[in-house]
């Protein structure tokens, strides 16, 4: 049995991806093409934010043992319930934020007269945009359509975000499409010779 592998333009051994899947959001009707989350990359953002926001400490009282924590006290239960709260808010925004930086999306003039209108209305309001100074033009540009202009109501948000992260089961029209535009002979492809598999005999 042979399969081919190919070699791309760094030496690396590779195979052809298939397309990026689309989102279209429901209300602004814009159309982006997005890369899934990882669960490592989502375990990374939500150990970044543990560091950066700890949990609260109960607080001690004293008992018949000695001083202990009381998890159990309404103030504490309290505290706790909104720091959990807070905390899945900023998971949901850095991980909004890698997605839109991951994305790939055609922004023309009539977009950049949208992410303009968009940034007069924040300053107006007091909540002026600042570009990240650790991206560049194309990326804070990206950023800021997919996040503010994109996302026109916060069902297109949550849906962007379970899109992201939820595992999708490509369409049979979907794989057809792919499968046809698959190239049969690919610049640099030889075949590889795959061993004998036991449990097949000499069929292989």
């Amino acid at each position: 049995m042979a399969i081919m592998e190919h070699v791309n333009g760094q030496g690396q051994r590779g195979r052809v991806a298939p397309p990026l899947p689309e989102h279209t959001f429901k209300d602004s009707g814009i159309t982006i093409r997005f890369r899934k989350i990882g669960p490592a990359t989502q375990q990374r953002l939500a150990e970044q934010i543990m560091r950066e926001y700890p949990k609260p400490e109960p607080p001690v009282i004293t008992t018949e043992l000695g001083d202990e924590p009381n998890p159990a006290d309404p103030a504490y239960m309290a505290t706790l319930k909104d720091w959990e709260r807070q905390g899945s808010v900023k998971l949901s925004e850095r991980m909004l934020r890698v997605a839109a930086l991951e994305s790939e999306v055609t922004i023309d003039d009539a977009a950049r007269q949208e992410i303009a209108r968009r940034k007069r209305s924040l300053v107006v309001t007091g909540a002026a945009w600042v570009d990240d100074e650790q991206l560049d033009a194309d990326e804070n540009e990206r950023l800021f359509y997919i996040l503010h202009v994109a996302c026109a109501s916060p069902e297109d948000m949550q849906e962007f975000g379970r899109a992201v992260t939820a595992r999708s089961v490509p369409t049979e029209e979907a794989v057809q499409r792919h499968l046809a535009t698959f190239p049969g002979d690919l610049p640099g492809a030889r075949p590889v010779q795959l061993p004998p598999d036991p449990a097949l005999g000499d069929s292989v």
